[in-house]
């Protein structure tokens, strides 16, 4: 299936430019294209994570719900398409905050990431694996999180998520 991704600046505005993801897309320099990503905390502040099919790039590994963003969409309908096409969880742009946006500057494929926030309570037994991207999902406090971090069980530049759990579950 075509994935047409929008094409940004490194001020994160849109260029007239459009590439297809699955022909292996490179980006110039100063090129970039747009991911989101959600984090779902839950009312006992327990953090919602889903585990990668393992025949995907870092398969096994767990991580909250994200995807790029696809041609004509803005990162709230991204990532609330990616929950629902990955997890079968539909939310709302309202229940959604952006928390922080991450410029990664890379050789062949830089990005913007934007991190989104959900407090909703969802069961388990409601998640539903539809599209094949993801295998499992679980609830885990922070201090599972971290330990999962350092047994590499999740993905490294995730480690950044750690700050901002304080902050929200503050506010």
């Amino acid at each position: 299936m075509q994935e047409l991704l929008d094409v940004y600046d490194e001020n994160k505005v849109k260029t007239n430019k459009v590439v297809d993801r699955q022909e292996g897309a490179i980006f110039q320099d100063g090129e970039f294209f747009l991911y989101s990503r959600c984090w779902i905390i839950n009312s006992d502040k327990k953090i919602l994570l889903t585990q990668r099919n393992l025949n995907k790039i870092h398969g096994g590994t767990w991580e909250p719900t994200g995807g790029c963003v696809r041609s004509g969409e803005t990162s709230k309908q991204g990532i609330i398409r990616e929950l629902k096409e990955e997890i079968g969880v539909s939310l709302q742009e309202k229940d959604l905050t952006l928390i922080k946006t991450i410029k990664e500057i890379r050789k062949t494929r830089s990005c913007f990431r934007d991190i989104y926030l959900a407090k909703k309570d969802i069961k388990i037994s409601d998640i539903n694996f539809l599209d094949g991207e993801v295998i499992n999902a679980k609830y885990v406090t922070i201090n599972e999180f971290k330990n999962m971090l350092e047994k590499g069980e999740i993905s490294q530049w995730l480690s950044l998520f750690e700050e901002e759990y304080y902050k929200i579950i503050k506010g």
